[in-house]
């Protein structure tokens, strides 16, 4: 997971971004994020909003490709006085993954719910339910990413100083 801080000033013109909240396309630009991604329109929605960090300010997240690499991802830019970012895939690993170019469905989990990863069996790779024991409350709203209409995704949420993942099936 790539993480940064935004100057408080934009210094770039590139409005490639400006689907974004004002408060987050000027963050964007300020940290020149605009030279290293673009944002991913594959699908809609493409942007959510919502409360990622659980410091009770509205942050957003989006969908991003690596304009280098052509890696997707998903990008958080947090409202506060550090306007910080957090990365997820577009090349910057995150639970083992790079790149999420898998991704069909994206979207907001909110706050208060309790999320369990499935439970796989070992040897046959069969779905035996969600796993109880280890499900997580939400302390935070959330970001769910999933194949449409298939297995494969999961949760990105807020863990302790970070981010992250619960494996839904």
């Amino acid at each position: 997971m790539e993480t940064g801080r935004a100057k408080a000033t934009p210094t770039a013109e590139d409005q490639t971004f400006d689907a974004l909240p004002g408060w987050a396309e000027e963050a964007f630009l300020a940290q020149h994020l605009n030279q290293k991604y673009t944002l991913g329109t594959w699908m809609q929605p493409n942007i959510l909003l919502g409360d990622f960090d659980g410091d009770e300010r509205e942050d957003v997240a989006f969908l991003i490709i690596n304009s280098a690499t052509d890696e997707k991802g998903v990008m958080i830019l947090h409202q506060n006085e550090r306007n910080s970012f957090s990365v997820f895939g577009a090349g910057t690993e995150f639970a083992e993954m790079r790149n999420l170019n898998w991704v069909e469905v994206f979207e907001k989990v909110d706050a208060g719910k309790s999320v369990a990863p499935t439970l796989i069996d070992e040897e046959t790779g069969d779905i035996l339910g969600d796993d109880l024991e280890n499900a997580v409350p939400l302390k935070s709203d959330a970001i769910f990413i999933h194949v449409a209409e298939a297995c494969g995704g999961g949760i990105i949420y807020k863990k302790d100083n970070g981010y992250g993942w619960i494996n839904i099936e």
